[in-house]
């Protein structure tokens, strides 16, 4: 019988041994396969755990607690996905930097006229997370374009290009709330100019006045707190929060303020509270991690602070796109069935909701009421917020419906008929839309003729030729006639 011979330096128990960790006499791949199975058996569990039993009823208070927890977190970060939202905070950081000068300028210049100047830049330098190179690099620009503005060298072009970079940014800021909110309508200019130009002037006043205040309970209760069962010590140590408190009052108000739509002060204060108290702890990170990122000196040289002050307002900006998407599914969290905030629609599910939907815009409008928006609308007519956008906005696109801007007191754009309702019936809606787009150069052959008049025979019978305004509402269930 053959046997195989070995090298004299080669152990019998190593061979053994490599035989038993190679998996000789068995096949090759069986760890590996084995791995890989159980990789692809908790993926599918983890997924029909979000698709399936993160949705189901649940039994109990604290259970519906972490599974609505669980709900917003998962909701979150797929929407942050979805749109994108990282290359958005890109495109801010960059706003960011161009715009950081003449925001510290305005800041500057409206604390100069409080005499408060001096303060502000001793708040700056001890509040703002960077080295104090940088620090000291912003605050010489900023006093020299304050300088030359004052000497009218920048008084024309110099306030003009000012003003468009603050705009600019403001804007931007907008527009990204405004898409994680899926608002088609931005600020009117007049709005934009009132409450842009509220803002850059309340920032250092809410800056001073919160230091002041800051400075002030230190003081009071360092000096007439007495020390008795720790009272004093107790305090201080409860004092040290109050940078988190001011964080969360600020995002709090930008997750109000900053979308052209209504939000809850609910949703605002969930998101709001984390966003705050992480990016409070984003900054105390960034204070640590200098002192051990000593690699970026030995690259970049003195250039080192740079890329570690992009790579801090890129997070931030994350973390506060990742905000404002929380606050929108906390607010919207009912539309979402069973993770999804839209279906596909069919044919037929579309032309109904056209036609509902239009019909209760016209019976809003037939009783003189005032007119509602999508999100009354999706609440009044059950169905899911995004459908209800989307399908007005096809409305309006046609011309059937009739968009109202936001007003004063009102910040949601509403809808209305954009003709007489009398002769907006089920036909002639339907009959718009089908007719809505571009025709192409298609000749009168019978294939075409035919299929017309097969589609406008659909339009025929019960109700078609009813105005939507007179279409039967559901009043009781098991209704043996179709209502709207």
């Amino acid at each position: 019988m053959f046997k195989p011979s070995y090298p004299a330096f080669v152990a019998r128990d190593s061979l053994s041994s490599c035989r038993h960790a190679s998996g000789w006499g068995s096949h090759p791949f069986r760890f590996s396969s084995q791995k890989s199975i159980l990789m692809s058996s908790f993926v599918q569990r983890l997924t029909l755990f979000l698709h399936r039993d993160l949705w189901k009823p649940t039994t109990g208070k604290w259970q519906e607690v972490w599974m609505g927890a669980l709900k917003r977190l998962y909701l979150t970060i797929r929407l942050f996905l979805r749109e994108g939202l990282a290359y958005r905070a890109s495109a801010l950081t960059y706003s960011s930097l161009l715009s950081l000068v003449p925001i510290l300028a305005i800041i500057f210049a409206v604390a100069k006229g409080f005499g408060l100047a001096a303060f502000t830049e001793e708040w700056i330098r001890s509040n703002v997370v960077a080295k104090p190179e940088i620090i000291d690099t912003l605050v010489g620009f900023v006093h020299s374009y304050l300088n030359h503005t004052q000497g009218g060298i920048f008084l024309g072009f110099g306030l003009l290009m000012l003003l468009y970079t603050l705009f600019s940014l403001t804007d931007s800021i907008e527009s990204a709330f405004n898409e994680i909110w899926q608002v088609e309508q931005p600020r009117s200019l007049f709005r934009m100019v009132t409450d842009y130009t509220a803002v850059f002037f309340l920032l250092p006043i809410f800056i001073v006045v919160t230091s002041g205040l800051t400075y002030f309970i230190y003081s009071a209760a360092d000096e007439w707190l007495p020390n008795v069962m720790l009272l004093r010590p107790t305090v201080l140590f409860l004092l040290k929060f109050l940078p988190y408190l001011v964080m969360v009052l600020f995002f709090i108000c930008l997750f109000a303020f900053m979308p052209n739509t209504h939000v809850k002060l609910r949703s605002a204060l969930l998101a709001g509270t984390l966003t705050g108290v992480l990016f409070q702890l984003l900054q105390i990170g960034y204070l640590h991690s200098q002192v051990w990122l000593t690699s970026y000196n030995a690259i970049y040289g003195s250039f080192a602070a740079l890329p570690l002050f992009l790579l801090m307002c890129q997070i931030a900006w994350m973390l506060t796109l990742f905000g404002g998407a929380l606050a929108y599914v906390d607010q919207n969290l009912h539309s979402f069935y069973y993770g999804q905030e839209s279906v596909r629609l069919s044919r037929v599910e579309h032309d109904c909701l056209c036609v509902q939907l239009a019909a209760a815009v016209c019976r809003q409008f037939a009783a003189s009421r005032p007119p509602l928006s999508a999100r009354q609308l999706a609440t009044q007519e059950k169905v899911h917020l995004r459908v209800v956008t989307d399908i007005l906005g096809e409305l309006s696109q046609a011309g059937v419906l009739l968009k109202i801007p936001e007003t004063e007191n009102n910040r949601e754009t509403t809808y209305l008929p954009a003709g007489d309702i009398h002769r907006l019936t089920p036909a002639t809606l339907l009959e718009t839309l089908d007719r809505r787009g571009t025709s192409l150069p298609l000749t009168e052959e019978s294939p075409w003729r035919a299929f017309r008049s097969l589609r406008k025979s659909l339009f025929s019978g019960l109700y078609a030729d009813t105005p939507l305004h007179e279409l039967p509402k559901k009043e009781a269930e098991g209704s043996s006639e179709g209502t709207w």
